[in-house]
């Protein structure tokens, strides 16, 4: 599994929050009484909107290689320490990501899954 380059800043938490596990549970409305809840999967992944701010054009770049050539356009997983709690997990990107001019520098933000 690829790792996240060690010359690169990883994604800080954008608000510093996270989502709990996404689609672990379905829900039965019934006729009568309260809604029938079961577990859907035991293992779903988390979500969290992430930043890195002020990239140089250079860490850019090797930010687009990497996304583009190590992980197929986000369609592969790779590991990197979060740095919500310090844990190395494995993440993927939840569709593509977006990058702002910050002059003299760069900002990108997007937003990943954690997987369990």
């Amino acid at each position: 599994m690829p790792a996240w380059p060690s010359d690169l800043p990883f994604f800080e938490s954008a608000d510093e929050t996270r989502t709990g596990p996404q689609g672990a549970v379905i829900r039965s409305q019934m006729d009568m009484g309260p809604d029938q809840v079961r577990r859907r999967t035991s293992s779903a992944p988390k979500r969290r909107a992430g930043v890195i701010q002020a990239i140089t054009d250079a860490e850019l770049v090797a930010f687009e290689a990497f996304f583009s050539n190590v992980i197929g356009e986000g369609a592969l997983s790779f590991t990197a320490t979060d740095p919500f709690d310090g844990v190395t997990r494995t993440f993927r990107f939840v569709g593509s990501y977006s990058v702002q001019r910050v002059w003299p520098y760069f900002a990108i933000t997007a937003e990943l899954e954690i997987l369990p």
